[in-house]
């Protein structure tokens, strides 16, 4: 069982995010958190497997990648973006926490619950 964290500024958007968690077999959603300080508070106190972060918010853009990942140095991070300019994600995407469109995250946890 996969551990998850969702992260994600916008109410209705983190709802739909952690019902797409809770739906899939093999995953246990361990948080939501709608801000910076939430994620980073919740990463600490669940230790989640796997923490999706949006990326779209401008203040938690690598930073808050960043933190939650010196945190949980072994948890998969996936940057969560509604964004498909693949130019712009050459320029701000790390290479050891890929960005995921927003509307692949069905397959996204298909994938990880396997």
């Amino acid at each position: 069982m996969h551990r998850v964290l969702v992260v994600e500024h916008h109410p209705l958007v983190l709802s739909a995010l952690a019902d797409l968690v809770v739906e899939e077999p093999g995953l246990e959603l361990s948080g939501i958190a709608g801000s910076a300080r939430e994620a980073i508070s919740l990463a600490h106190h669940m230790q989640p497997d796997v923490v999706l972060i949006d990326v779209d918010e401008p203040s938690w853009k690598a930073r808050l990648v960043r933190l939650i990942g010196e945190l949980l140095p072994s948890a998969r991070i996936v940057r969560l973006t509604a964004v498909s300019d693949p130019q712009m994600e050459c320029l701000e995407s790390p290479t050891n926490n890929p960005s995921v469109l927003k509307t692949a995250v069905p397959d996204l946890l298909r994938s990880i619950s396997e």
